[in-house]
């Protein structure tokens, strides 16, 4: 069968260690970034607060993949399973009855063991939330650089168009006469 703790061990090594390969990544291209000297200012600010949410990003990684590594190394997930077996709500009421109630000692770990895991489930959602701020934050970057490039596009366009139309006025003008002026040369019949 699966175990999970070894399921468990997995996903928080691949974790861990996309967590540790994510935030070294990041580190070096902090380290370029600082390196080179000729950088617009606003790719300077776009690639330095990247590389800042993508290290957070592999922080929270990390210390995830330690909780939940953490939980299930330390027997944690083991003891409240255990808890879980005394206490079975198929039991009949009168069944129950006969049972003795959880002491404090297990009513302690099961608040902690519920607030273990509710700051797991948080820092998964502020993987996400890391995730959707780094896709925005790139995403209106890239669309502000198309803009500048489109725009820039069009202004040479704009150019190239008028320089081709003075050229026409003037070929036109040179070999048939200026229509819209009357005759060239000023002379008449």
């Amino acid at each position: 069968m699966n175990d999970p703790t070894a399921t468990a061990t997995a996903l928080a090594v691949g974790l861990i260690l996309l967590g540790c390969l994510t935030g070294g990544l990041q580190v070096l291209g902090l380290r370029r970034l600082a390196a080179r000297a000729h950088v617009p200012s606003d790719e300077r600010a776009y690639l330095r607060g990247r590389y800042r949410r993508r290290l957070l990003t592999a922080a929270v990684l990390i210390v995830t993949g330690a909780m939940i590594g953490g939980a299930y190394l330390s027997g944690m997930e083991e003891r409240a399973l255990q808890l879980g077996e005394h206490h079975d709500p198929a039991v009949a009421p009168d069944e129950a009855a006969d049972k003795p109630g959880m002491t404090d000692a297990q009513k302690q770990f099961v608040r902690i063991w519920s607030v273990y895991w509710i700051v797991v489930v948080v820092l998964v959602f502020v993987l996400i939330s890391l995730a959707l701020v780094d896709a925005t934050a790139s995403r209106r970057y890239w669309l502000a650089q198309y803009r500048a490039i489109r725009e820039d596009h069009q202004t040479k366009l704009r150019r190239d168009l008028a320089v081709y139309k003075q050229h026409m006025d003037q070929t036109r003008g040179g070999r048939f006469g200026n229509r819209l002026g009357g005759d060239a040369g000023g002379g008449g019949a």
